[in-house]
């Protein structure tokens, strides 16, 4: 028996693994095509890219991990499904149920690593992509200024540069600076390009700057001036999910009745791990379903739960904002939902 449950968690940790990077792969395309936007006026190199995929993974995994546990589990059990396996193994006496015994030890090492991941790893690694978008803009923002260019790299700020000696500094700068409701145009001989904490901010000596207030325009002329440049990072990094378990719950009690957002995220972040215990508890049954249709049918079946799953999550997450339920009914809710389905399914195959 020892013999057969090696076998059956070696290719149970085959298919998991295969099955975590085919969906973070598909879910990191997302995530290069947000960070594409942010670079595309100043370019990122290669280790640097592999760099911001890298922290970016805990945050994928905690979604990855329980989709590939399901998928891993009825890929293996629905292989030996197709091949008979399971049927040898019950006629040399093995209970049913006891042909699971692997992937319950794997869930449960599942449940604390995706728990790990959604209130410690994510949130520090969304801070972390952050501050290495900064580094990068600022290491690389004087690339893409280019002579004679009307460079728009910074959301609503448009640069025009007559002469750039070097890579930080820029002479004849003319800056149109729409951020605000009233346009606001900066003129200065001399620039120097600087970084200060999330800021990349440039220097501009001996110029003038224009603001336009209601009918009249005012004239204010200046030998140093600070024109501050903040990258628009908030598709990459929301700040919400770079707060802790203890900020989180923080949040919720200070907050008051503004709260659900933060309750949302909190309920949320559990969910995702108690979805790993629920998954192994489900694929004994959904095994039984697909039969003798093997890896496809495992694959059908892992992927119609999970699109259930997350049409639930995204539902139950826009009732309670609408104040039709409460945040912990509507994060709870997909989770609630397995687990109903799990149940269900179990006693029918029982009878």
């Amino acid at each position: 028996m020892k013999v057969i449950y090696r076998a059956l968690t070696r290719e149970l940790i085959q298919n998991i693994v295969l099955s975590i990077a085919f969906l973070n792969a598909v879910l990191i395309i997302e995530k290069l095509f947000k960070l594409s936007k942010i670079f595309a006026s100043v370019g990122i190199d290669l280790p640097n890219l592999f760099l911001l995929i890298i922290l970016l993974q805990p945050q994928l995994l905690i979604f990855t991990i329980p989709m590939a546990l399901l998928l891993g589990v009825l890929l293996t059990y629905g292989r030996t499904q197709a091949d008979n396996e399971m049927t040898i193994f019950m006629v040399s006496g093995m209970p049913y149920k006891k042909a699971f015994k692997p992937a319950l030890y794997i869930g449960t090492a599942a449940f604390f690593l995706t728990t790990l991941m959604s209130f410690y790893l994510a949130p520090a690694g969304v801070s972390l992509v952050r501050e290495k978008i900064l580094n990068i803009l600022a290491e690389r923002a004087p690339l893409g200024l280019e002579e004679g260019v009307f460079n728009q790299g910074f959301k609503d700020v448009t640069i025009f540069v007559k002469e750039k000696p070097d890579n930080l500094h820029l002479k004849e700068v003319v800056i149109f600076d729409e951020r605000k409701k009233e346009t606001k145009i900066v003129i200065a001989r001399e620039g120097l390009i600087k970084k200060e904490k999330d800021d990349i901010n440039l220097s501009l000596l001996d110029g003038k700057a224009y603001f336009k207030r209601g009918t009249s325009l005012n004239e204010v002329i200046f030998k140093e001036y600070i024109f501050k440049l903040s990258p628009n990072i908030d598709p990459i990094a929301k700040k919400i999910s770079e707060l802790s378990l203890i900020e989180l719950i923080s949040k919720i009690v200070t907050e008051g009745s503004k709260n659900i957002d933060y309750k949302l995220e909190l309920y949320k972040r559990l969910a995702l791990p108690i979805l790993c215990i629920i998954s192994v508890f489900l694929a004994p049954s959904l095994c039984l379903i697909v039969g003798k249709s093997g890896r496809i049918g495992g694959i059908t079946v892992g992927l119609a739960i999970f699109a259930i799953y997350y049409i639930f999550m995204i539902y139950g997450a826009n009732v309670a904002k609408a104040g039709k339920t409460s945040a912990e009914i509507g994060s709870l809710m997909p989770v609630l939902v397995m687990g109903f389905l799990a149940f269900i399914i179990y006693f029918r195959i029982k009878k």
